[in-house]
């Protein structure tokens, strides 16, 4: 019988000096990156905060969270707003959107192409190639979902996507529960095996 091949974990590359180590094997839950020398992963900057940034192990994947940094997380080039579910190559910067790190997964998760489209010139979204008749909020909470496919969007960035301003739990936390079975119900009512929103308990949604 052929022995079953063990997942390889993923690692960081160093693609500057300024980060040490060189490589990072990504094998404990918790790995953080920062100016500190208490940090798993240093970089010597003056941009980088002492704590600022972390990535977190979920299942056979990883989460970078920015710790709260005052220079911002980047991935590709862009500042992140919300946990970002690393994908193989992505490139982190800290700091500044220059990518000092690389990250590397030599057993990449398969995400499955969305059926979700979006036509922005008619602003209409269509699933499995039916168009979405949406209300006004589940349109703009979609969109933000949209938006930021395959990635966590926080209950926060949520609420201010379909309110336009800032999240209140108490005011807006039963709200915004309703406004995710709705959007979930409408999907269905299109393609009743759709279970396209992945909720993350404590962190957020995916798409």
């Amino acid at each position: 019988m052929t022995p079953v091949p063990t997942p390889q974990p993923a690692h960081l590359l160093a693609l500057h000096a300024d980060v040490q180590p060189a490589q990072s094997v990504l094998e404990a839950d918790v790995y953080t990156l920062g100016r500190s020398p208490l940090c798993q992963i240093v970089v010597q900057r003056a941009t980088v905060s002492r704590l600022h940034a972390k990535i977190e192990r979920e299942g056979l994947r990883y989460l970078l969270v920015d710790a709260g940094s005052a220079n911002g997380t980047f991935v590709n080039s862009q500042r992140l707003h919300a946990p970002h579910l690393l994908s193989d190559r992505d490139l982190i910067g800290l700091g500044a959107a220059t990518a000092l790190l690389h990250f590397v997964d030599p057993d990449p998760t398969v995400i499955p192409a969305l059926r979700l489209h979006y036509d922005e010139r008619k602003m209409l979204f269509s699933l499995d190639n039916q168009p979405l008749d949406l209300t006004p909020a589940q349109f703009r909470l979609l969109h933000h979902l949209y938006q930021f496919a395959g990635e966590v969007c926080t209950r926060e960035s949520c609420a201010e996507a379909i309110w336009g301003r800032d999240y209140d739990p108490g005011m807006d936390a039963d709200a915004l529960d309703r406004a995710f079975s709705s959007l979930r119900s409408q999907l269905r009512r299109v393609e009743p095996e759709a279970d396209l929103i992945e909720t993350r308990r404590g962190l957020g949604y995916v798409l």
